[in-house]
């Protein structure tokens, strides 16, 4: 699941409209800089949310669990 995705349908913590304006902020002023730094720096999400997102997307994308 992307991880703009994640913070809004599973965690509930950002609108969508706060995710578009981070992506229109990534391909402007902030290109290259990833969407969950962005988030932090709107002060849409606190950096312990981007971290528990980033773990349960790196978890959702590896089939057996904490195996590897």
């Amino acid at each position: 699941m992307l991880l703009g995705e994640l913070l809004i349908y599973r965690y509930g913590l950002i609108t969508k409209d706060q995710r578009e304006e981070a992506l229109a902020r990534q391909k402007g002023a902030d290109r290259g800089r990833p969407l969950g730094e962005i988030l932090v720096g709107m002060r849409a999400i606190a950096e312990t949310d981007l971290r528990e997102a980033l773990e349960e997307q790196r978890s959702d994308r590896n089939p057996w669990g904490s195996a590897l």
